[in-house]
């Protein structure tokens, strides 16, 4: 995509390629597809911010010789919760700063954008 493009940007269907199973990172995926569907520049960052950190934390976690909670019967639920809910209280403040980022570069992008449709209809005839 580029600047001026009128495209809106398309996040992955993890679903459709198997990558991912059904679960809380798909509802976090639709929760930004469908915020950046609304154009909601700062939800659409926030739920990035917080998908992002909640798979950090589980890649983090897994490189673990033993997780926090053994190998016991329930130890994969609990280290699921464990991910979210840390995941989740990273991001709930732009603790990493993705948020911030990824919010001002789609107000940059949408700013440049408007300028080049601004600027094609002032040369327009009878604009």
């Amino acid at each position: 995509m580029r600047v001026g493009d009128s495209q809106r940007p398309v996040l992955p269907d993890l679903t459709a390629s198997g990558l991912g199973p059904a679960s809380l990172d798909e509802l976090e995926l639709d929760a930004a597809r469908r915020a950046a569907g609304r154009g909601d520049t700062e939800e659409t960052a926030r739920q990035f911010e917080k998908l992002f950190a909640v798979l950090l934390v589980r890649e983090l976690r897994r490189c673990m010789p033993e997780g926090p909670f053994g190998k016991g019967a329930g130890a994969d639920v609990y280290e699921g919760w464990f991910d979210e809910h840390l995941g989740s209280a990273l991001a709930e403040h732009d603790s990493m700063g993705i948020a911030g980022m990824i919010k001002t570069s789609i107000q940059r992008t949408q700013a440049a954008r408007d300028a080049a449709a601004g600027a094609a209809g002032a040369r327009e005839p009878g604009a």
